[in-house]
């Protein structure tokens, strides 16, 4: 019998949604969680306010889990768990210790925003026999590590995903940015970089507020 890749992310996620507290159970309810070939140098990534399901609804966070950035299904369940507690912790966290912390609580401990080589010993002891009992993915693996278009090897770079929000250290001493990134909803999206939470502000080309992403 075929397990996918796609059948693995989304089982280590349910398998941590249904030990998560309600408060958590909820945040992790609503994303959309996907296996795709990511972008170059990422394991994961986590789009805030990317997904919607219905006009009314509030839109939710989009997360990926990137197959060029696959080591071995230890580093699968991992990226997914780093990525979930993005999620559950929010963008304003970053990689800070409420990131951390979000982490710990869903099952993942000694959390690292970049480099980190993904042991079992990392995950909580129910966690970790969860997902042990899983089906390993059959249907195939990345065939090579991704390359740019010059034919090097792509070096895995920090999970993006708050990176700098506070001035952090999280790719060495003075790494952090205080600036805030912004999106309207042109494609490809206009950019803008402000020092600030909040951005008032209307694209001229699709009429669109600017809103925060993690990018």
């Amino acid at each position: 019998m075929t397990t996918t890749h796609e059948q693995y992310v989304r089982a280590v996620a349910d398998i941590v949604a249904a030990s998560a507290s309600a408060d958590d159970a909820a945040k992790l309810a609503s994303i959309k969680l996907v296996f795709g070939a990511g972008e170059a140098g990422l394991r994961g990534v986590t789009y805030y306010s990317k997904w919607q399901i219905g006009v009314e609804a509030p839109a939710a966070p989009f997360v990926e889990v990137c197959a060029f950035g696959e080591e071995n299904t230890c580093q699968l369940a991992g990226t997914t768990i780093h990525e979930l507690g993005h999620v559950v912790a929010g963008f304003e966290a970053g990689h800070g210790k409420q990131w951390k912390d979000a982490c710990g609580r869903l099952g993942l401990r000694h959390c690292h925003a970049a480099g980190h080589q993904y042991r079992w010993a990392d995950f909580t002891p129910s966690i970790r026999l969860a997902v042990n009992a899983l089906p390993k993915p059959n249907d195939g693996a990345p065939v090579a590590i991704l390359t740019n278009r010059f034919g090097r090897t792509v070096a895995f770079k920090p999970c993006p995903a708050g990176i700098g929000t506070k001035g952090g250290k999280s790719r060495g001493a003075g790494s952090g940015s205080r600036l805030r990134l912004f999106e309207c909803a042109c494609v490809p999206a206009i950019k803008a970089r402000v020092a600030r939470d909040t951005f008032s502000a209307t694209c001229d080309c699709c009429q669109s507020p600017f809103h925060i992403v993690a990018r």
